[in-house]
């Protein structure tokens, strides 16, 4: 998952004069997909498969699908208004207030940035796979080196990052294509994809978990200052029906292997590598170095993206003003670059020694769903919500949104072992974000003139 955070700079290989016309209605479809498909999105599904498993996953994926298409349409009405580089921050800013917008995005950023932890130490793990690293080395060298390329000024463009999304999609499609074959051979696919129906509150936090696999897409809206509002408005539904479909698949493909692996809340495991195993030491080389890449293409988004969102942050006080501070020869917030490379290794070495990895996930869905369905909330009030909309709309607009709360709290609900650590996480999050928006609060207070 390339989590590329709202920016004033889209990242392309073209100068600015171009970039317009690069960005199309594939590449950034390819782009919105590619942002939402990450390693530990292929966690995300083992936990669903222990969960619900079989035919159910897809179930779960594709009704999320159905609920992300409705958000997809609702940012694109937002993105049509307010054409913003900045993105969610802009709309909540707007439709809401500055410091419900804050709360909102300072969760998001909080558990995005906690991913790139659990997505560092995956990455690890993989490296282990090609080096005599040990896992925490190679995370730590991974977002080392990333780092020390943002910090150059170097963003991987539309072009380098349609052709990762397309490996990762051939790649893992095709190793899941060929596990529901071996699964037929053998005579057991029946058994392994019609499970025993699950429970409701089973089913309505794996839809809760399948809302946190499509997490990312809707930060394409961020690149609505370089393409056509049309565009960008295609790009969201059309990718939510590439992350569907890619989602559908591993889904089954993990439930027709051999055996599944046992995922629980003190363990990591990495499930691409189980998938690419039953074809051979070839297939888990492609498989490790084709994730690399793709994990590569994602935190150079994010930390770029992430890091003037940190420097907007700054200038209103939120954040220290030092943040704000952009390096003249590169173009990049370095302060805030240093800051987050000291963030993100912090959260990689707690995930890593609090193996905090199912937690992390769990709060990732769940604030996803606040902020999907404060996306629904937004939709409908000034200046987004059109003076000829019928209410009917604005009804099931609203009923949506508490949907996406429902989601949530089954999600917490059905937490097992992870619960407490979820509670604190949730607690830590809230309370963080709650202190930035107090702070955009006492901010405003002090320019106000005496």
């Amino acid at each position: 998952m390339s989590m590329t955070m709202p920016s004033t700079l889209a990242a392309t290989d073209a100068p600015a004069p171009t970039r317009a016309a690069r960005a199309g209605v594939v590449t950034l479809t390819l782009t919105a997909s590619g942002t939402a498909m990450a390693s530990v999105c292929a966690v995300g599904l083992l936990q669903m498969e222990q969960l619900v498993g079989g035919v159910w996953s897809v179930a779960a994926i594709v009704i999320a699908g159905a609920l992300c298409g409705i958000i997809a349409v609702a940012l694109g009405r937002l993105s049509s208004v307010i054409p913003s580089g900045a993105g969610l921050l802009a709309y909540f800013s707007r439709g809401l207030n500055r410091r419900a917008a804050t709360l909102l995005m300072i969760s998001y950023l909080f558990v995005m940035l906690l991913l790139v932890g659990v997505e560092a130490v995956i990455v690890g793990v993989l490296t282990a796979e090609l080096t005599p690293l040990p896992s925490l080395a190679g995370a730590m060298v991974f977002l080392g080196v990333t780092w020390l390329v943002c910090l150059r000024g170097i963003h991987v463009g539309y072009r380098s990052q349609a052709v990762t999304t397309v490996a990762l999609f051939t790649c893992l499609v095709a190793l899941s294509i060929g596990a529901i074959v071996s699964a037929a051979q053998r005579g057991d696919v029946a058994s392994r994809l019609w499970t025993a129906p699950p429970s409701a509150i089973a089913m309505l936090a794996a839809i809760g978990q399948a809302i946190f696999l499509m997490m990312g897409f809707e930060l394409v809206t961020s690149h609505a200052e370089v393409a056509a509002p049309r565009a960008v408005g295609r790009a969201l539904w059309l990718s939510v029906g590439v992350l569907v479909v890619f989602y559908s698949v591993i889904a089954l493909g993990l439930a027709s292997l051999t055996t599944l692996p046992r995922l629980d809340a003190d363990h990591l495991i990495v499930p691409q590598l189980a998938l690419a195993a039953q074809s051979g030491h070839g297939a888990v080389m492609a498989v490790v170095v084709i994730c690399l890449l793709a994990s590569f293409t994602s935190f150079n988004g994010a930390l770029l993206g992430i890091s003037l969102f940190s420097r907007a942050l700054a200038r209103q006080g939120v954040l220290p003003r030092s943040l704000s501070r952009v390096d003249p020869h590169t173009m990049t917030a370095r302060p805030a670059l240093h800051a987050l490379f000291a963030v993100t290794a912090v959260f990689t070495l707690v995930t890593y020694a609090l193996t905090i990895y199912q937690a992390a996930i769990l709060s990732a869905a769940i604030v996803t769903a606040g902020v999907y369905g404060a996306v629904l909330w937004t939709r409908e009030r000034p200046p987004f919500r059109e003076p000829t909309r019928r209410r009917t709309r604005a009804l099931a607009s609203t009923t949506a949104a508490a949907g996406f709360a429902a989601l949530g709290l089954g999600v917490f609900v059905d937490a097992g072992a992870a619960r407490g650590t979820l509670a604190v996480l949730l607690l830590v999050i809230l309370g963080v974000a709650m202190v930035a928006a107090l702070r955009i609060r006492a901010a405003r207070s002090e320019a106000r003139p005496s």
